[in-house]
């Protein structure tokens, strides 16, 4: 371009043998300035030669010229459109051909420009709006940016780290699988190939797995067994009884309750067991958030984790982890110590085979014996009643099952009292039946206490005899008590109070969470039914 100036120059002396020295003298300073890139003081020089002798080819080229040079290309080919609208056939037109094309390139070049500074400030509000944890805006920006540039696989990896960060891991395997097919540093993409590994490991994870929701640890979705680091449990996902209230719009179950001569005593409405899903599969299914849910929520009432495994609660509560399991709960500054013993029966599934649980300050041990498919065939359970008379109580259950479904549980108990209150004899029986729809659904839960037996073995010794005399007026040794099923299992009084041994289902916790219950006296019947919405499958 300054070679094509330079030789239009060498005419202007023509112009100077004019009579407008003014003119050649402005030329001349324009073509001066003009080498040694002064552009603006050159242009200058054009601009008041051009007043001087208005719409001069030559200097209305040269003009075009110095401020493409000097970067301004809209006034250029403003200037170069004057000229082929003046001199459609001047003699500039072959330098005035090659000086559009040059501004056609610098018009090319700047619009790639323009485009390139837009892509950055759009990509750079794509990050600002993920520093600040607005996703959202973030990914629909760096979509924009992907939908800019299809090729760009920055674009496209920001996106994976935000539903990544979201918990939408498909979405992010898919992001990050897009980015291996468009980057193209080899560096980089092993990076990335490393994440979708423990990406696609956690997919696996949330198609297979469910998490404890007292402690978050991974465990079998379809295990039914317990969680070995905290012990609870069970996690019977396939069974309608641990599925028998849903926490969903039309779901209900209500227990009925009746006494002994047939009396209705009261109904209880029972709330739903797992909330965030329907089933208890919905419920627990792992994902990252939920499983980090638990744990923050664990952690802020002081719980502690090495990794996944709950240690302790502060100073209170101490949890001893064995290598595989719990093996027992320490309480440091009261002694009390609970003891538990399971086995692992299939991958990842464990079972408990002994365990201490305190209910409502209430301490009982429970020993489990297992059929061949791991389900539970039969609970024993012994506990002192201290809220009473501090009686060793056996308790048992013993499981029957018709393909997987449990349909009806046989329980016995009783004890043995102590010699000074007449050495008295207590045995029970009860029966709990199940009935299920076409949908694996329970419709009906029923218990009932078949008998319920109490003899005095001996006389009472001292005031304990005027104590039991008010509890069972004509009280006679080795003769079973009357109506003991109407008046329940009295031992002793405190006060004004009664005190005595209610049937305490609430350890056969396993065997159903509705009725999980402690019998009032009298009451000798227990019906659950339960509401479901027609969408509603147990899977």
């Amino acid at each position: 371009m300054k070679r094509l100036l330079v030789l239009l120059l060498l005419a202007l002396p023509l112009f100077a043998q004019s009579n407008d020295e003014e003119f050649a003298k402005a030329a001349f300073f324009g073509k001066k300035f003009f080498d040694i890139k002064d552009y603006a003081s050159s242009y200058d020089q054009f601009a008041k030669a051009d007043q001087l002798q208005p719409d001069h080819p030559a200097i209305v080229y040269d003009m075009a010229v110095v401020l493409a040079k000097a970067g301004r290309y809209s006034e250029a080919q403003t200037k170069v459109d004057h000229y082929v609208q003046l001199f459609p056939n001047g003699a500039e037109r072959p330098m005035i051909a090659k000086l559009q094309l040059e501004l056609d390139f610098q018009r090319e070049l700047q619009k790639k420009r323009q485009g390139e500074q837009a892509y950055v400030d759009l990509f750079n509000r794509g990050r600002f709006a993920y520093t600040r944890n607005d996703f959202p805006t973030a990914l629909q920006t760096f979509r924009e940016a992907e939908q800019q540039r299809p090729n760009d696989a920055a674009a496209v990896f920001n996106q994976g780290v935000i539903y990544e960060k979201q918990g939408d891991l498909p979405k992010a395997v898919e992001r990050f699988h897009r980015y291996e097919e468009l980057e193209e540093e080899a560096e980089a993409k092993a990076g990335v190939a490393q994440r979708l590994l423990v990406l696609e490991g956690e997919l696996e994870d949330m198609r297979t797995k469910i998490v404890c929701p007292f402690c978050g640890l991974r465990l079998p979705a379809n295990g039914g067994g317990w969680c070995p680091r905290c012990w609870h449990g069970p996690y019977a996902t396939a069974s309608g009884i641990w599925n028998s209230r849903p926490c969903l719009e039309g779901a209900t179950a209500t227990r009925a309750t009746y006494f002994s001569e047939g009396r209705f005593q009261r109904n209880d409405a029972l709330g739903c067991l797992f909330a965030g899903g329907g089933t208890m599969l919905d419920a627990l299914r792992y994902t990252p958030a939920r499983q980090k849910a638990i744990q923050d929520a664990r952690k802020a009432e002081g719980w502690t984790y090495n990794g996944e495994i709950i240690q302790a609660h502060g100073s209170d509560v101490k949890y001893v982890q064995g290598p595989d399991s719990l093996e027992k709960i320490v309480a440091p500054l009261s002694g009390d110590v609970l003891q538990y013993a399971g086995h692992e029966a299939t991958k990842g599934v464990w079972l408990l085979d002994r365990e201490d649980v305190i209910i409502d300050d209430q301490k009982y041990t429970s020993h489990y014996a297992y059929d061949g498919s791991n389900r539970i065939a039969r609970q024993q359970v012994e506990y002192q009643n201290a809220a009473a008379c501090n009686h060793d109580i056996t308790m048992a259950a013993d499981y029957s099952y018709e393909n997987d479904a449990l349909v009806g549980v046989k329980l016995t108990g009783g004890y043995v009292g102590f010699v000074p209150e007449g050495s008295p004899k207590v045995d029970w029986t009860a029966a709990v039946g199940y009935s299920y729809d076409a949908n694996a659904r329970i419709t009906k839960e029923e218990l009932s206490l078949l008998s319920m037996n109490k003899v005095y073995t001996q006389r009472p010794n001292g005031a304990l005899r005027d104590d039991i005399n008010k509890l069972y007026l004509g009280m006679r040794p080795n003769k079973p008590l009357e109506n003991v099923m109407r008046s329940g299992d009295l031992c002793a009084t405190s006060g004004t109070t009664m005190l005595g041994n209610p049937i305490d289902l609430r350890p056969f916790y396993a065997m159903s969470p509705n009725l999980a219950m402690t019998l009032p006296f009298g009451v000798t019947r227990a019906v659950v039914t339960f509401t479901y919405p027609d969408a509603f499958k147990v899977r």
